[in-house]
């Protein structure tokens, strides 16, 4: 990825980073789900979360004996975009009114008549 550049550029890369940190919290404190994160920006910055900071983050070793499997994910994972027939059906189509300039005069006309 190259390193980001403009000032809007760094403004939504602090706020993405500072969204994914505050989710992982929410993990924690809604879930009770333990986390480790560790990011590193282009620049060679590195940005950690661990939800218990006494509790160090799970070994290869560790994620490979334990009695649940582990679930890995990578960023091939997420490339596609989500299909739009994901619910089983059609999208339904959307239906916008046709506008009907001389429906709406021979209306007006009438009306100038009736009143």
């Amino acid at each position: 990825m190259a390193p980001v550049s403009t000032r809007v550029q760094r403004e939504q890369l602090r706020k993405r980073r500072n969204n994914l940190l505050r989710r992982h919290n929410d993990f924690w404190r809604l879930y009770g789900i333990k986390s480790w994160l560790v990011m590193e920006s282009p620049e060679g910055q590195i940005f950690t979360y661990h939800s218990h900071p006494s509790i160090p983050s799970p070994s290869g070793k560790d994620m490979e004996t334990r009695h649940k499997p582990k679930i890995a994910r990578t960023p091939h994972d997420y490339d596609s975009a989500p299909s739009l027939d994901t619910h089983g059906g059609k999208v339904p189509a959307l239906q916008i009114p046709i506008r009907r300039p001389a429906l709406w005069r021979s209306l007006a006309r009438y009306l100038k008549k009736v009143a």
